[in-house]
């Protein structure tokens, strides 16, 4: 039961950073060598910013989903890395992390320091080269190996497929009630412009494939907050999933600052069935 917690846990921060992650393929070509993603991008030409088009609404206009999709699609086009918070709070637990994330491979990298998950303690986790490691204080000093190639993995192909971030920019498309430009609103001292969208939960589900069953802890509609920076980038995402799933903020900060995202070496890796006991 507690290793069925940890990865779902996992699939939150995981989840939404695919989410939002919604970059073009020239992202994907100039990605970190495979094993590791260090250092920071340079910054991209500006004559590269005009994918897509700018939305120009007044407060408390509503927009299309298509604008809506397209205002998440560019708002990763040129993102590098990113310092990364995060807050969950679901059945009267508060699960809190802060790391790094490299959007520049795919999927993207990512390294979290997690706390408050009940009796387990903290956990780590690492994904990188589509692998996930996942070390809980509680359980073992060593890091659960999780490969989102194995079909054999705990989180399946589903999961993997979440991960593709042209997938999630047709998953809220194809849910999208409802997507509003709600005004300019300050964030970590900034100001910042937010837009609220709702999304249907069942159609989300449909659109990913996943089993309806599962949507039963989600109400019907989802509510997404998203804040922009003045480039167009993320500057914060609240997901409000309703009183059973809980509420996850999410703070996007120092935009190409340098990261250090490795695997960890093979002598602190274990499989999933040393953990757990299996045979």
């Amino acid at each position: 039961m507690r290793t069925r917690l940890a990865t779902l846990a996992l699939t939150v921060p995981l989840g939404l950073a695919a989410l939002t992650a919604c970059g073009g393929d020239d992202a994907a070509e100039d990605a970190a060598p495979a094993g590791s993603s260090t250092g920071a991008e340079e910054e991209a030409d500006p004559e590269d910013d005009g994918d897509a088009e700018e939305v120009s609404v007044a407060a408390g206009e509503e927009i299309s989903a298509e604008e809506f999709t397209d205002l998440m699609v560019s708002a990763f086009e040129k993102a590098t890395t990113a310092d990364i918070t995060m807050e969950m709070t679901a059945g009267g637990q508060e699960i809190e992390s802060d790391g790094q994330a490299d959007y520049r491979t795919q999927p993207p990298s990512m390294r979290m320091e997690m706390s408050g998950m009940g009796g387990m303690g903290e956990m780590t986790m690492i994904m990188v080269d589509n692998v996930i490691y996942m070390r809980v204080a509680q359980m073992d000093d060593k890091f659960i190996k999780l490969d989102l190639d194995d079909p054999a993995n705990p989180m399946g192909d589903t999961f993997t497929n979440q991960l593709d971030p042209r997938a999630q920019a047709e998953v809220i498309e194809a849910g999208l009630v409802s997507a509003t430009y709600v005004g300019e609103e300050e964030v970590g001292g900034e100001d910042r412009d937010r837009y609220t969208a709702v999304v249907d939960s069942e159609a989300m589900f449909e659109q990913m494939e996943l089993d309806p069953a599962a949507a039963g802890a989600l109400p019907e509609e989802v509510t997404y907050d998203l804040w922009f920076d003045d480039e167009g980038r993320f500057a914060q995402m609240v997901v409000d999933m309703g009183a059973t799933a809980g509420e996850v903020v999410m703070r996007f900060e120092n935009w190409g600052t340098d990261v250090d995202i490795e695997a960890p070496p093979a002598s602190q890796v274990t499989d999933m069935g040393a953990m757990t006991g299996a045979s």
